[in-house]
C-alpha cells in the first residue's frame, strides 16, 4: 500500500524556454521536456499518486529518486561553494530489474560573484505559462521570489543530461553543457487551474517577474 500522507514531495524538470505558441513572436512559453517527481528521505513511491495525477492534468512526469534525497543540493567543496544534485528515473514494476533507474540530469555549480545574468532573467524564465503535454491548455505556476528568506544565490557551473537510450529525456537533449549561468532561491508557489495558452500568457504576474 502507498502512503498517502505525502508531507512534501521532490521535483525538477528540462524545460524548453521561449517557445513561439502563439505564432505572434513576442509571448514566451515553456515547454517541460520532462518533469521528475521523488520523495524525501528515500519515500519516492509516495511520488507515485502526484505524478499520475500531473500527467492526467497535463504534466509530461515521472517517478524519480533525487540525490540528495533530504536537501536541494549536497556542499561538496567551499571557497568558493561547490554544490550537486542528481536526478534518476525509477522503472517501476520492471521484471528484469526491479531497480533500474536511468539517469536524468546532474547539477554541479560554485557560487560566482561575476553572475552570466541577473537574478531577473532567471524569474522571467520561470514564470512563463507552460504549454500542456496535450498541446491544448497551459499551466501558469507563479514563482515569487521577494520573502524575507529567499537567499538568491548566483551560480556557475556544469549540467549533464542523460539522453535515451542511456537516459531518460529525449536524444536530442542529452549532452554535457559547461559554464552555464544558475540561480538558486527559495520561493512562494501560487498554482492556478489550466488555461487556455493565451489567457495564462496575458495573466502572468508583473510583480512575479520584476
Amino acid at each position: 500500500m502507498l502512503n498517502l500522507d505525502i508531507k512534501a514531495l521532490f521535483s525538477g524538470g528540462v524545460a524548453v524556454s521561449y517557445v513561439d505558441y502563439l505564432g505572434d513572436k513576442k509571448t514566451p512559453f515553456n515547454f517541460l521536456a520532462q518533469g521528475y517527481i521523488g520523495g524525501i528521505n528515500g519515500n519516492d513511491l509516495e511520488a507515485v499518486i502526484p505524478t499520475t495525477v500531473g500527467n492526467l492534468e497535463g504534466t509530461t512526469l515521472l517517478v524519480s529518486t533525487f540525490a540528495p534525497n533530504n536537501d536541494t543540493y549536497a556542499l561538496i567543496g567551499s571557497n568558493p561553494a561547490e554544490v550537486s544534485a542528481q536526478v534518476k528515473q525509477i522503472i517501476l514494476n520492471n521484471p528484469l530489474n526491479p531497480s533500474l533507474r536511468p539517469p536524468a540530469l546532474d547539477l554541479d555549480f560554485f557560487n560566482t560573484q561575476s553572475a552570466l545574468y541577473t537574478t531577473r532573467t532567471f524569474r522571467v524564465l520561470i514564470n512563463q505559462p507552460q504549454i500542456s503535454n496535450n498541446r491544448l491548455m497551459c499551466l501558469r505556476n507563479t514563482y515569487y521570489f521577494n520573502d524575507t528568506f529567499a537567499e538568491p544565490t548566483l551560480r556557475e557551473g556544469t549540467v549533464t543530461l542523460y539522453g535515451f537510450p542511456k537516459g531518460s529525456l529525449p536524444s536530442a537533449l542529452g549532452g554535457r553543457f559547461e559554464k552555464l549561468g544558475a540561480f538558486s532561491a527559495s520561493s512562494n508557489l501560487v498554482g492556478h487551474n489550466p488555461e487556455l495558452c493565451a489567457v495564462a500568457a496575458s495573466n502572468v504576474d508583473p510583480v512575479a517577474v520584476q
